[in-house]
């Protein structure tokens, strides 16, 4: 393993302080490789992702291309929309939890 000099700006100078201080590294070289270790993997990560978009924006155009949607107009229809999409969305939850016996928990 090869040593390296770098410079870092003041803020990220004081946040890898303030990492090891806080315990959570050892020292600098520990902040600085999960730092890029974590970069790493946001670049591998990042053509999945973006092929995830592009589906999901083909998918839309084609709902619109075929008058699958919904106009909403106004924040009383928005806010109606959102919460039709809600409900459908915890749906599932709700049963999940009905067959496990529990009742869902309410964020509030």
């Amino acid at each position: 393993m090869g040593g390296r000099n770098f410079s870092l700006t003041d803020h990220l100078s004081a946040f890898v302080d303030a990492q090891v201080g806080s315990g959570r590294h050892q020292n600098a070289s520990e902040v600085i490789r999960e730092a890029l270790r974590r970069y790493e993997d946001d670049i591998l990560a990042e053509p999945a992702q973006l092929a995830m978009i592009e589906k999901v924006a083909a998918e839309g155009s084609a709902a619109i291309a075929r008058g699958d949607y919904v106009l909403v107009q106004g924040p009383k229809q928005s806010r109606a929309l959102l919460k039709r999409l809600n409900d459908r969305a915890a749906r599932p939850i709700k049963r999940a939890t009905k067959r496990a016996g529990a009742s869902p928990r309410r964020r509030g």
